[in-house]
């Protein structure tokens, strides 16, 4: 089943945290920002997410506990903006 990540960053000041998820971005004339990603599997969005969490994170305490709440949750939080992970039909 598809499975797609979004994001979203009510304002420019949490566009950089929005970035750091390295999905395509699309600016909304209401001043806000989303980006989404379609994955083949929710598996895939996972791992994508995982990745994500290794390369923002810098202990391994932190990187632990991001993983832990992607696996558990479908979600990741990048300073003031979250991921979730969504199944589409």
């Amino acid at each position: 089943m598809k499975t797609i990540i979004t994001a979203t960053a009510p304002t420019g000041y949490q566009l950089r945290s929005l970035r750091a998820f390295g999905m395509p971005i699309t600016d909304h004339r209401n001043g806000s920002y989303s980006a989404k990603q379609e994955f083949d599997s929710e598996e895939e969005a996972i791992i994508y997410l995982t990745k994500r969490a290794e390369i923002y994170f810098e202990t391994d305490e932190e990187i632990e506990d991001a993983i832990e709440i992607i696996e558990k949750y479908g979600q990741l939080r990048l300073d003031a903006v979250t991921a979730y992970i969504e199944e589409t039909i």
